[in-house]
């Protein structure tokens, strides 16, 4: 079977701990910058210069488990998330279907998310910051348009397909009198998701110290473990289809590829190689400014490959979906290529993609000892690629430590075509002694969405095992 537009959907049902401006930074969720806030090991993948310099008088730092979720959806509610998303109990009728169809054409549907399954870094005030972390990154992100949501949910009652046949006793097939090839149905639907795991190797250090002047530099490399990867981007003049999926997902083409995995379970399916530079700049010790490009590299896909065809869409077998929980029901979707046409999904050895290479910048400027405030800038820097925002990014935001065991954080974050949010966070200290602190928190993406239905973004971060200890040494 040529599965077209919903194999990426299960992405969301193992999306569980990504963040919008930071790398599930629980500590940096609710404020709305990051480039020039996070240090030791929390910094990379955002800025690895800021390994150069730490937040407290620690010279170690480790953390575990880590967490971040977020959700953004154009076409269902807050109360749709919340309780219809994962429901199989709704049994929508007919116009039920119709109306979802409706609601999901040409809407953004979106996850990212993230765990730092182990965080460790060391800084030295003369040599540097060495930090590693293994981290697991998600995103899935789908726009169907009329056709593609209409299948998905109608399935063989919608339109295109006019003309039904009865396979056996209760099967039913759809076809289509008038096939006309995927790029024109498809027109203007995008569908990508990944899932890899990193394991990072970041360093820092101070390059320049002046009197009122000091200039970070930094570097991380990471190799990266790919678990799954998809592309459907369809448009008249430019198709860009292809697949790899670990065998925990099931998913079958019916087709061989040379490179098919034997194996059950979680597999790899493909590997890379990234790295990050960044720099900070400190001036009078209260304004910082924070420049990073991050993701520079690319994942080879060698497992279970496929690229996509142009054919002509002839027939389906289902009746679409009859619950909102697209997750667990997106195969039952399939779409076929007419008779004596090429196969719309061919198997290949492989197939190299980029990293969604992106631009950091931002700045801070501490008020007093309790009191920062800064502004942040995300900006994609390819296009096309699994992974990538749509739009460039910006954030505002503020941190305030009212007492010595706790900070509050609270920040205005917008673009990327995930609309406006409004990040708030809250950082408890329980221990905080000379050479030991430890860190919990809990921070939002956007706390609005917990009092508005349309276009919420349902998301959470979180951290219970984050210490810091050891005297940091080097210092004059």
């Amino acid at each position: 079977m040529k599965k077209i537009f919903t194999l990426v959907l299960f992405f969301l049902i193992v999306s569980i701990g990504y963040s919008q401006m930071e790398i599930s930074a629980f500590n940096a969720t609710g404020g709305g910058y990051s480039t020039t806030f996070l240090t030791d090991y929390q910094c990379i993948g955002v800025n690895p210069a800021n390994l150069g310099w730490t937040w407290n008088e620690n010279s170690m730092n480790l953390g575990f488990l880590e967490t971040a979720v977020g959700i953004y959806s154009e076409p269902l509610t807050r109360k749709q998330v919340w309780g219809d998303l994962f429901n199989e109990s709704i049994n929508l009728d007919s116009a039920g279907k119709v109306l979802a169809s409706t609601d999901f054409t040409d809407k953004l549907l979106w996850a990212q998310a993230g765990v730092t399954w182990f965080g460790f870094s060391y800084q030295h005030e003369k040599i540097g910051g060495f930090a590693f972390t293994i981290r697991d990154r998600m995103l899935w992100s789908t726009i169907m348009n009329d056709q593609a949501s209409a299948f998905l949910f109608q399935g063989y009652n919608a339109s295109y397909f006019d003309s039904t046949a009865n396979v056996g006793t209760d099967s039913v097939t759809g076809y289509s009198t008038n096939p006309q090839m995927a790029s024109v149905v498809y027109k203007g639907t995008k569908l990508h998701a990944l899932w890899y795991r990193e394991y990072n190797l970041g360093y820092g250090r101070k390059i320049m110290e002046k009197e009122d002047f000091t200039w970070y530099g930094g570097i991380a490399l990471r190799y990266i473990t790919a678990y799954g990867g998809y592309q459907y981007f369809e448009d008249l003049s430019n198709q860009k289809a292809f697949s790899a999926f670990s065998p925990i997902f099931e998913v079958n083409y019916d087709e061989p590829t040379p490179s098919q995995i034997t194996k059950t379970g979680l597999r790899r399916v493909g590997g890379g190689f990234g790295f990050d530079l960044g720099f900070t700049f400190l001036i009078k010790q209260k304004i910082r400014i924070g420049l990073a490009v991050n993701d520079i590299g690319w994942i080879t896909y060698n497992g279970n490959v496929y690229y996509g065809n142009d054919v002509n869409v002839y027939k389906i077998e289902t009746a679409g979906i009859d619950n909102y929980n697209i997750f667990a029901q997106g195969q039952l979707i399939e779409a076929d290529n007419a008779p004596g046409d090429p196969s719309m999904w061919v198997g290949t050895a492989k197939k190299k993609v980029s990293l969604a290479m992106n631009f950091r910048g931002g700045a801070s400027y501490l008020i007093n000892d309790k009191v920062e405030v800064g502004i942040d800038s995300y900006i994609p820097l390819n296009k096309d690629i699994p992974g990538r925002y749509e739009k460039a990014m910006m954030g505002v935001g503020v941190h305030y430590d009212p007492a010595k065991w706790i900070q509050l954080s609270l920040g205005v974050v917008t673009g990327g075509k995930v609309g406006t949010n409004v990040p708030l966070g809250i950082t408890f200290i329980p221990i905080r002694k000379e050479h030991t602190t430890w860190q919990i928190g809990f921070a939002t993406r956007d706390v609005i969405s917990f009092f508005k239905s349309k276009n919420p973004t349902v998301s959470f971060a979180f951290g219970f095992l984050r210490f810091s200890f050891g005297e940091l040494k080097g210092g004059s």
